[in-house]
């Protein structure tokens, strides 16, 4: 039986795409900082899963510190022996700037940071198994760029350009990715989605019940996150970024191999996990 792990699964995209998966017989495991809305998802899981399915209890943890992102790598590697696919889908679209508790700019050390740190983690077993690893990113990666001189964003930060910043990284860390180890990794853009990402956003809560008339449902984005979770595709991938069940072009950079070996470095040095990864 297949193990898929899925980050930020306690609402939209990520928990819808773990209800199909369950349904799918999947053995999914679910995580999030919400042990009330991931019992909810857990429900909905068992619900929907075949009558034999195991369905393994959720793993609560906040990804927003690079110790939580440590003892969630501990759980799993104690609890399951086969990890066949992690799917990095946690995330965070503050509207103001924060930091988190490791002093990182919050937007990078929850989009990117943990993905990074979580995926090198789990890298062997995942490996051990011919996994896979899948990231949530976004157009709005076209709104990111990178300073190397302010990995803080202390100049001139906004949400667009935070956000954008850490969804540009996800790609390019799919691309390096790619090209420093054997794992089939690829990232997606999921559309616009109803979800609850920027939910402490003033203009966001005004606008929240217009929402279902322009965005499409979480089921609808997680549509490629479970293709390229279970497909051949996803396996063998012809492509880094994708949309729609087929590879898209990138932005902002997005195919800068450059810059991606930079961002690489620079992310192992803050994670503290240079020459870590197992190389092709």
């Amino acid at each position: 039986m297949r193990t898929i792990v899925i980050t930020g699964s306690s609402s939209g995209i990520g928990a819808a795409a773990a209800i199909r998966l369950a349904g799918q017989g999947k053995q999914v495991v679910i995580t999030g900082r919400s042990a009330a809305k991931l019992a909810e998802v857990h429900r909905a899981m068992a619900a929907a899963a075949p009558e034999e399915a195991r369905i393994p209890e959720p793993l609560v943890e906040d990804l927003s510190s690079l110790d939580g992102v440590r003892r969630l790598a501990d759980r799993l590697l104690e609890h399951f022996p086969r990890l066949d696919v992690l799917v990095n889908n946690a995330a965070v679209q503050p509207s103001r700037r924060r930091e988190s508790a490791d002093g990182f700019e919050l937007s990078l050390a929850v989009n990117h940071l943990a993905p990074f740190l979580l995926t090198r983690l789990l890298s062997a077993r995942l490996l051990e198994n011919a996994g896979r690893v899948v990231t949530t990113a976004s157009d709005s990666h076209a709104k990111g760029r990178f300073d190397f001189d302010d990995i803080p964003l202390l100049d001139g930060w906004t949400g667009a350009l935070s956000y954008g910043r850490s969804k540009l990284a996800n790609i390019l860390f799919t691309a390096e990715l790619q090209r420093r180890t054997p794992l089939p990794a690829t990232c997606f853009h999921p559309g616009a989605i109803r979800t609850d990402i920027n939910r402490d956003s003033p203009f966001v809560r005004l606008v929240k019940p217009f929402e279902r008339f322009v965005l499409a449902p979480p089921e609808r984005g997680a549509d490629t996150l479970v293709w390229l979770a279970t497909s051949d595709e996803g396996g063998d991938p012809r492509a880094v970024y994708y949309q729609d069940r087929a590879p898209a072009e990138t932005d902002a950079g997005g195919d800068d191999p450059e810059l991606a070996a930079r961002l690489w470095e620079v992310s192992a040095e803050l994670t503290r996990t240079h020459s870590q990864w197992p190389m092709a």
